[in-house]
């Protein structure tokens, strides 16, 4: 019955990520916080848990989609090495300090972090609007910046992908979006291992292997991996919008998601 609940909801959380082209913690930290409601007598795991489960998802979506980039020669790889290297050093003290901070302090910054992103989205600009496909030479300090921002989130949160990384590079640095996906698929694949190692070794540090179940471990990998492979097969299958009205559903989305996640947290 469990199995069955996880595999339905990550089924459900394919289809969104496809819907909107973006994937990760914007859907599965929360698809997996609803699942584990969702199923009585079951005991919700903390928060770090949940993200370490998301981000083993996002490594296996991402992996086969970053090693085809790099096959066929595309994106910036100069961009992508400096987000990457500015990431590192900050994946690794979040990641300390995720261990650190309580489960509501993390759900707070959670709904904290994904509201400000629904609020930028939604009422932003189409960043279809803003960039071309001209050739940009980005400022390095805010591709540090960036990449700074995005370690973090990535680390505590198990944001950093195309829901964090793709409004900052096209509407703050300035580079086109076709630029921006290969080099978001690069990021996110790198960062998310290296995210997924340093937490997963930090919390096994402090809190040692008996503080993880296999039981849940085997049923957030069930709701990610079904989550991922429905995201492969539905992409690009499902009813066609327009940027800027995918844009709007993606922004409201957000937005309900930052409320729901705070009242979770408080409650």
């Amino acid at each position: 019955m469990h199995f069955f609940i996880f595999s339905l909801i990550g089924v459900i959380t394919g289809l969104l990520m496809a819907l909107f082209g973006i994937g990760g913690g914007a859907f599965i930290v929360p698809a997996l916080d609803a699942a584990f409601f969702s199923v009585p007598n079951s005991i919700h795991p903390p928060f770090q848990l949940i993200v370490i489960g998301s981000l083993s998802t996002i490594v296996i979506g991402s992996l086969p989609r970053a090693i085809r980039v790099l096959s066929q020669s595309r994106g910036d790889r100069s961009v992508a090495t400096i987000l990457i290297l500015s990431s590192l050093p900050f994946i690794l003290l979040a990641s300390l300090a995720s261990t650190k901070l309580t489960d509501s302090t993390l759900r707070i910054g959670f709904a904290v972090t994904i509201t400000l992103i629904g609020l930028w989205t939604f009422f932003g600009k189409n960043p279809a609007n803003l960039t071309d496909d001209r050739l940009i030479k980005p400022s390095k300090a805010k591709l540090v910046a960036v990449g700074a921002i995005s370690g973090i989130s990535s680390a505590l949160f198990g944001l950093g992908g195309a829901t964090l990384l793709m409004p900052l590079l096209t509407m703050w640095v300035g580079l086109p979006i076709a630029t921006c996906v290969d080099i978001s698929i690069l990021f996110v694949s790198i960062t998310s291992m290296v995210s997924l190692g340093s937490l997963a070794s930090a919390w096994v540090g402090v809190h040692g292997m008996d503080s993880i179940n296999n039981s849940t471990i085997t049923l957030i990998l069930i709701l990610g991996v079904s989550a991922a492979i429905t995201q492969t097969f539905a992409a690009g299958r499902l009813v066609s919008l327009k940027d800027s009205l995918r844009q709007k559903l993606l922004g409201c989305y957000l937005i309900g998601l930052g409320v729901w996640v705070t009242i979770s947290a408080l409650i």
